[in-house]
């Protein structure tokens, strides 16, 4: 069976940035491959590539042994790719269904072509245990149920490979492993999940297969089940780090700098300067939630 996508010396630059610096990749059918980089590594652009939001500079591009050009999200979408976009591309006062629908119509009239999707939306819902209301307003649903509603578009234009960039980044933690199920139950019915992430707990968590990115460039391909988050995380930086929260690197910079409390304003620490707070501390105080070097490893600001 040929590899269900093949990436060969992809170049693309953005004026003087090099996004992509002769960047090859094989990704077997039926896998969950991860592709994983800190922000601005590349990844998300080797990705619209091959979904046809951009057009390489240079390179090849083969799609279950056949060589393609892909010029837009169409040319994907035909060619049996699909993708779940970080931003949900969804009409909130639509329901599911008129938004699966909504491009790809057909008969003679709207009513005909929900009457005819309806059916097959549902079969895809019980398939692929991915079952929400059809006849529900996006507006009403909560976010893990909007993705559901992406991965469904999709299969429903007939992808067999699915592209999903940052999909965790709005879930909550149950959401996450949700999702997990539901792509773990994708590829057992043969189709070819990439998952775009910069969180390592995803990638040992529901991969087989892992790519890392870094400075544009791809720069090692492992087997998920003979690494660990040690290595991926020094591969991604070009260092070695630690992923304790005493010893993650990206946490010691001064964040904020506070002195002379007055004695009635004076916060419970052991004297009246604080010179350094670090940042995941701020922002939980704040109401932000902080970063988990856990789960958000890589993640820079």
């Amino acid at each position: 069976m040929p590899a269900a996508i093949e990436l060969k010396n992809i170049n693309k630059r953005f004026g003087p940035v090099q996004a992509n610096r002769d960047v090859s990749l094989t990704i077997e059918s039926g896998t969950i491959h991860g592709i994983i980089g800190e922000n601005g590594a590349g990844k998300s652009t080797l990705m619209s590539i091959l979904y046809g939001f951009y057009q390489a500079d240079s390179g090849s591009v083969r799609v279950q042994g056949n060589e393609l050009k892909i010029n837009s999200a169409h040319d994907a979408i035909t060619s049996g790719i699909g993708m779940v976009h970080q931003h949900f591309m969804l009409v909130d006062t639509f329901t599911v269904l008129e938004n699966v629908v909504l491009g790809v119509e057909s008969g003679m009239t709207l009513k005909t072509s929900l009457d005819d999707a309806r059916d097959t939306l549902i079969e895809l819902e019980k398939e692929y245990h991915l079952e929400v209301d059809v006849d529900a307003l996006i507006e009403d649903l909560p976010v893990g149920l909007l993705q559901r509603v992406e991965i469904l578009k999709a299969l429903y234009r007939k992808a067999d490979i699915l592209i999903l960039d940052e999909p965790t980044g709005v879930l909550t933690p149950q959401e996450a492993d949700e999702l997990f199920r539901i792509l773990e139950e994708l590829s057992k019915q043969g189709k070819t999940v990439i998952l775009i992430t910069h969180k390592l707990r995803e990638i040992m968590a529901i991969t087989n297969h892992v790519s890392v990115m870094r400075n544009g460039e791809m720069v090692a391909h492992l087997k998920t089940s003979d690494t660990n988050r040690e290595e991926l995380a020094e591969l991604m930086v070009g260092r070695k780090v630690g992923l304790g929260t005493s010893t993650f690197p990206f946490e010691q910079e001064k964040f904020l700098e506070l002195q002379e409390f007055p004695e009635m304003a004076k916060p419970s620490f052991s004297k009246h300067s604080l010179e350094s707070v670090p940042s995941r501390m701020v922002q939980s105080r704040l109401g932000n939630k902080p970063s988990n070097p856990e789960t958000d490893t890589m993640q820079r600001k």
